[in-house]
């Protein structure tokens, strides 16, 4: 290439210096020593998962009259000094369906729910407790809760669809509180093993409170992200990774701090894998 000097001259092209840099691998979008090799070059790093979010959903629709569910046994403070510890309820408007379909939740403390598919026979704790929790009911004061569930594990939301009662098994555990008139929040989902690359439901029932903007919220917190909750509907939790996650729900006032209660708080793990046992 001829260079265009200042008043029309023409000049040689100049050599290229001997300490000149080439340039023209790069020119050409070539990566210094191509051609020779690619030993010790760095693949770049895979893109970092997007971030876990909670969406808030709908309400599934009640077909017919609101469900209603009642425990008769056992009595409110009730002492069981004999036999097992059995719970009758009495639910209308939801049949039950097994092995899949309507269902009701049933929570001794704050273990995880057991899905109770007949409530036409008496319901005993004991046997319950050991089949689906792995122990015993132990001695001492416990709390039974229950409400409707849909097929998909999605609560009933309506404060005649929720029963529960605090009795005694053997004895009385010295200093347990639980007050059923006080606002409540009870754990619900998630649950156990996710099929992976589905939105994974979050849920939880109310009682004697709402929340909302102003006022009462969920806290969440799932792995290292947190947020708050301030509808009560189903939510769903998305972009979670394979693996397991802790998850923690808790009741909280307008200013951020925790609703007093012994049930208001709950941390629990579940597991998001690629094949979930049937």
């Amino acid at each position: 290439m001829l260079g265009i000097a200042c008043g029309g001259g023409e000049r040689r092209a100049e050599s290229p210096s001997p300490t000149q840099t080439d340039r023209s691998a790069d020119e050409m979008g070539l990566a210094a020593g191509e051609g020779e090799g690619t030993a010790g070059a760095e693949e770049a790093p895979p893109p970092a998962p997007p971030p876990v979010t909670v969406v808030a959903g709908e309400h599934a629709p009640i077909e017919g009259a609101t469900p209603t569910l009642r425990i008769t046994q056992p009595r409110a403070n009730q002492v069981i000094r004999t036999g097992n510890a059995i719970v009758r309820v009495q639910v209308t408007n939801w049949p039950l369906e097994a092995p899949q379909g309507r269902h009701v939740h049933l929570i001794i403390d704050d273990e995880p729910y057991i899905a109770i598919r007949d409530v036409g026979q008496p319901l005993d704790l004991n046997a319950l407790s050991q089949q689906h929790l792995g122990h015993d009911l132990a001695e001492g004061t416990h709390v039974v809760r229950m409400f409707p569930s849909r097929g998909h594990h999605e609560s009933v939301k309506d404060a005649g669809a929720f029963g529960a009662v605090m009795f005694h098994y053997r004895t009385r555990t010295e200093g347990f509180e639980f007050d059923a008139t006080q606002p409540l929040l009870t754990y619900s989902r998630p649950k156990g093993c996710n099929p992976a690359g589905e939105r994974v439901l979050l849920d939880f029932f109310l009682t004697n409170t709402e929340i909302g903007p102003e006022g009462n919220r969920v806290h969440w917190r799932i792995d290292d992200q947190e947020g708050d909750i301030t509808q009560w509907v189903p939510h769903w939790i998305e972009n979670l990774q394979e693996g397991e996650h802790s998850i923690s729900l808790e009741l909280r006032g307008a200013d951020g701090t925790p609703v007093p209660g012994r049930f208001n708080s709950t941390t629990r793990t579940f597991t998001v894998a690629s094949s979930c046992p049937s």
